[in-house]
């Protein structure tokens, strides 16, 4: 029996459920719209016949299999970011148009979430026994914390291995370590006010400041096409981008860097912030590294505001697996000594060998149903949920050469790729996971 039409409508329901972060309630720690797109999710994995629990709204998790058999996970979140202005589709509608589905969440994560699900029924269907418990993990703070994970492995049970199907294809056995810090620096020369961005892993598209006029700095605004209004001593400058994933800055136009630019004309000062956080491979910084298994660092000036006299930066740094953490975090004092830097969050480096079972097993399954007989595994600088497992990897959505609208205005997923990989999802776990 065919459940991709099923997985279509369950996911269009789905994104209709705002689950950006909101204020917590009871059984709804992260807001009423997060803790929703949970229980509608474990609603249908129940009446499919699955197991299912509700971690107090922090995590959920459905499971099928005889319970003394070895524990295999999927682990997904119903969190989505914030969206921002301009979208030419209702981010919460689940629209189909020019052959996609439209939405928030549509690729991060709720469609590989309900893809994975509904293959994993059609080898039920097709009277296959599971040779292990396969259990699909919920997670509803991914996109800001990742407390819902702290919760379950603090309660339950933790896979021995699984996989996040929250990244690219073929498979992805090695992610970078992320660091995000919070840096508070004094005020640069002329500037009153500033906002940019919502969250510190998203490449921010819009920045404001105000700041007491100049001809230099109306001069630099104009320069860079920024958008000004003066109110006599005092001048507002308004700068674009255009948003991306944090974990890949260059991916993005950086709407923040290009008003520390502009503000760059009024002192060394502002010159040098904007040289340390305009540089995407943290060379600004003093901290660009780089290694075979993993590829360089990146650095995303997410967020900031004024607060307090202060101007407050919030930053995402992913780093290889050789470097250290600690190492980056002296490199950033070094280079702003006036500055007071804070680790907000952080995920250590995760590295799979090629040749492991897992690996081996999923990049069979991607093989299998794409033709491509030459693909290999992959490093990434995302975090996915892959690192909470003693053994776990990422595994799709994103296929290469595909444009990712990942934390994007206009996120959605072309249906037939959609069909793609809740094919390869299928096949993954035939060969993993069933008789």
């Amino acid at each position: 029996m065919d459940r991709f039409d099923e997985a279509v409508e369950c996911l269009r329901e789905l994104i209709r459920f705002n689950s950006v972060e909101g204020e917590p309630a009871c059984g709804a720690p992260f807001g009423k719209g997060v803790a929703n797109a949970l229980n509608y999710m474990l609603g249908v994995m129940e009446n499919n016949g699955f197991r299912t629990f509700n971690g107090d709204g922090y995590y959920g998790y459905a499971e099928i299999g005889d319970k003394d058999k070895p524990l295999f996970g999927v682990l997904n979140h119903l969190d989505v970011v914030p969206v921002t202005e301009g979208w030419s589709h209702d981010p919460f509608g689940g629209e189909i148009a020019d052959g996609a589905l439209w939405g928030r969440g549509a690729e991060d994560d709720k469609g590989p979430a309900v893809a994975a699900f509904f293959a994993s029924l059609e080898l039920l269907d097709e009277g296959r026994k599971p040779k292990k418990r396969l259990r699909f993990i919920l997670g509803t703070n991914e996109e800001s914390g990742w407390k819902c994970m702290d919760a379950y492995k603090a309660r339950e049970e933790m896979p021995a291995e699984g996989f996040s199907p929250d990244a690219d294809f073929p498979v992805i056995n090695c992610e970078k370590g992320v660091a995000f810090y919070s840096v508070e620096l004094p005020l640069p020369d002329k500037l009153i006010a500033l906002k940019s961005g919502t969250r510190a892993n998203i490449v921010p598209d819009h920045a404001a400041a105000e700041a007491e006029y100049s001809a230099k700095l109306e001069e630099a605004a104009r320069k860079a096409g920024a958008e000004t209004e003066r109110n006599g001593n005092v001048i507002r400058i308004v700068t674009r981008g255009v948003s991306a994933h944090g974990s890949s800055p260059e991916s993005g136009v950086n709407a923040l860097t290009a008003l520390l630019s502009i503000l760059s004309a009024t002192s060394e000062y502002s010159e040098k912030l904007y040289r340390i956080f305009s540089a995407s491979d943290g060379s600004g910084a003093g901290i660009a590294s780089s290694d075979k298994e993993s590829g360089a660092l990146t650095l995303n000036a997410g967020a900031a505001r004024t607060e307090g006299g202060k101007l407050i930066v919030e930053t995402d740094i992913r780093y290889p697996i050789s470097a250290s953490r600690d190492e980056i975090a002296a490199k950033l004092v070094k280079a702003l000594p006036e500055g007071r830097i804070t680790l907000k969050n952080s995920h250590d480096p995760l590295f799979v060998p090629e040749d492991h079972p897992l690996v081996k097993g999923l990049l069979a399954a991607y093989k299998n149903v794409t033709g491509d007989k030459d693909a290999r595994p992959i490093a990434i600088g995302g975090a996915t949920y892959a690192r909470v497992l003693p053994c776990g990897v990422a595994f799709g959505p994103i296929f290469p050469g595909e444009k990712s609208y990942i934390h994007m205005r206009d996120e959605r997923i072309p249906l037939d790729s959609f069909r793609k990989m809740y094919d390869i999802y299928k096949e993954a776990f035939r060969i993993l996971c069933f008789e």
